[in-house]
C-alpha cells in the first residue's frame, strides 16, 4: 500500500473511470471479489461504486482516492483535485498492477509504468528505463518507485533521500513499499529501509531481517510479517505499532495505514491504531471471505470474495470456468433470483425488456400477480396500478381498482 502527506485537499471527488493503481500483485484468476470500504467518507472515497463491487482483483489506497483493478481496468473513485483519477486511455486495458499515491496514481502495463494525477515534482515523469521490463510499482506521497530485474528505481521527490536507493536494494529485491516519506524493499526475507527516518521509521529491527514475507510503509511507521507475525516500528503516536496479539500468528497480509495498520488472518481483517473516522471497529461483512487489504489516510479497503453457492470455489472462478452471468452482476445466474423460473435472472429479463417491474419492487410483475392475482383484475399480464397511472379514466372512482372489474362484479 501506499500513503500520503498531510496537507489539506480542496474537494474535489472523482467520477468513476477505468484505470488501476497499485504496488499489489492482482488476484488469481477467477479469485476476484467486491471492493468493502470504511473509515473517512469525505471525499467519497468510501463509497464503492457499483462496478467495483464485483470482479476486482486489486485495490489500493493512500490518501484521499481510491482505486481498483477490474479486468485490466483501472476503477477510481474520491478526491480528484490534481486529476489522479483522471485515468488516461493507456490504463483502460491491459493493466496488470496497480499503486495509489498521495495525490498521483501510477499502474502497470506491458511492463511499463503509467503515472497521472499531481506532477509537481516529477512524480509522474516516467524514466525511459522503467517504461519495460518493470514487475511491480508503489507509490508514496510525491515519489514512485518501480522494481525492474530485482533492483529498485525511484522517482519524484527526494527531500527525505526516499529516492536515494541504497546499493542494497539494487538487486535481489523482490518487492517494494512507500510511506509519505521513507521507502523499504525486501530482500531474501530482509527487509531494507530508506528515507526520512525521524520516528524510526527506517530502523529495521533485527526481527525483520531475514524471514520476512511481506511488507508495507504507513505515513511514518513500517509494517513486516514474518512467519505469520506482523512486526511494526517507527511512529506510535496511536498504537499503530502496538501490534495486538491474535496478530501475532496466522497472519496471510499486511497494510499500513496514515496512523493505523490492518491484517488480514483466516480471511477476516484485523486492525489496530487510530480508532476514529469509523475505522474501528471492523464491519462485519469484512470479517470473512478476505483476500486482500490496504489502507490509506483515514480509511481501509477489503476485497471480499463471494462464494453464492457455498461450494468452495468462488462465484468468480465459476464464472470463469463457463457458470452463466447473463446479467454480468458478478454472481452466476444459479444463485440469482428467477421467479418465473424461465432460466434467466429476473435482473437479466429486466433489462432485455423480457419482463416488467412497474411497481419497482425488485420483483418481476409477473410473479406479482402469480402471487396476488387481484394485482391484475382484468388478467391483461399488466398490474393494475400501472393501466391506472398510464389512464386515470380507468378508476374514476379514485379507489385503486379497475372501474371494469367493480362493473363486472356488480
Amino acid at each position: 500500500m501506499q500513503h500520503q502527506a498531510s496537507r489539506s485537499l480542496t474537494l474535489a471527488n472523482c467520477f468513476l473511470t477505468a484505470a488501476a493503481c497499485m504496488g499489489v500483485p492482482s488476484a488469481a484468476l477467477g479469485d476476484t471479489g467486491g471492493v468493502i470500504a470504511w473509515g473517512d467518507n469525505y471525499y467519497g472515497q468510501r463509497t464503492v461504486p457499483a462496478a467495483a463491487r464485483f470482479g476486482v482483483s486489486a485495490i489500493s489506497n493512500f490518501g484521499y482516492h481510491t482505486v481498483a483493478l477490474k479486468n485490466g481496468a483501472v476503477l477510481v473513485w474520491g478526491a480528484n483535485e490534481v486529476g489522479q483519477c483522471n485515468v488516461p486511455s493507456s490504463a483502460l486495458s491491459g493493466v496488470t498492477a496497480i499503486a495509489a499515491g498521495a495525490r498521483h496514481t501510477a499502474a502497470l502495463k506491458a511492463g511499463g509504468v503509467i503515472a497521472w494525477g499531481e506532477n509537481a515534482i516529477g512524480e509522474c515523469n516516467t524514466p525511459w528505463n522503467a517504461t519495460s521490463g518493470v514487475s511491480a510499482i508503489s507509490a508514496g506521497d510525491m515519489s514512485t518507485m518501480a522494481l525492474k530485474g530485482g533492483g529498485v528505481m525511484a522517482w519524484g521527490f527526494n527531500g527525505s533521500g526516499q529516492r536515494n536507493v541504497p546499493g542494497s536494494a539494487a538487486s535481489g529485491v523482490s518487492a517494494i513499499a512507500s510511506g509519505s516519506d521513507h521507502a523499504m524493499a525486501l530482500k531474501a526475507g530482509a527487509v531494507i529501509a530508506w528515507g526520512w527516518n525521524y520516528y524510526g521509521q527506517t530502523s529495521v529491527p533485527a526481527e525483520a531481517s531475514a524471514g520476512v514475507s511481506a511488507i508495507d510503509c504507513g505515513k511514518t511507521h513500517s509494517i513486516a510479517l514474518r512467519d505469520g507475525a506482523v512486526i511494526a516500528w517507527g511512529r506510535n503516536s496511536e498504537g499503530q505499532c502496538n501490534v495486538p496479539t491474535e496478530a501475532l500468528s496466522g497472519v496471510s497480509a499486511v497494510a499500513a495505514g496514515w496512523y493505523h495498520s490492518v491484517a488480514l488472518k483466516d480471511g477476516a481483517v484485523i486492525s489496530w491504531g487510530y480508532p476514529y473516522w469509523g475505522l474501528s471497529p471492523v464491519p462485519n461483512e469484512a470479517t470473512s471471505g478476505i483476500s486482500a487489504i490496504s489502507a490509506g489516510a483515514m480509511n481501509t479497503l477489503a476485497l471480499k470474495i463471494y462464494d453464492c453457492d457455498g461450494d468452495g470455489i468462488s462465484d468468480g472462478a465459476e464464472i470463469d470456468a463457463g457458470a452463466a452471468d447473463l446479467d454480468q452482476n458478478g454472481v452466476p445466474d444459479a444463485c440469482d433470483a428467477d421467479c418465473n423460473g424461465n432460466g434467466s435472472p429476473d435482473g437479466y429479463d429486466l433489462s432485455t425488456g423480457a419482463a416488467r417491474d412497474d411497481n419497482n419492487n425488485g420483483v418481476l410483475d409477473s410473479c406479482d400477480i402469480a402471487q396476488n392475482p387481484a394485482l391484475d383484475r382484468d388478467g391483461n399480464g399488466i398490474l393494475d396500478s400501472r393501466d391506472i397511472a398510464q389512464n386515470p379514466a380507468l378508476d374514476r372512482n379514485l379507489n385503486g381498482v379497475l372501474d371494469s372489474w367493480e362493473i363486472a362484479q356488480d
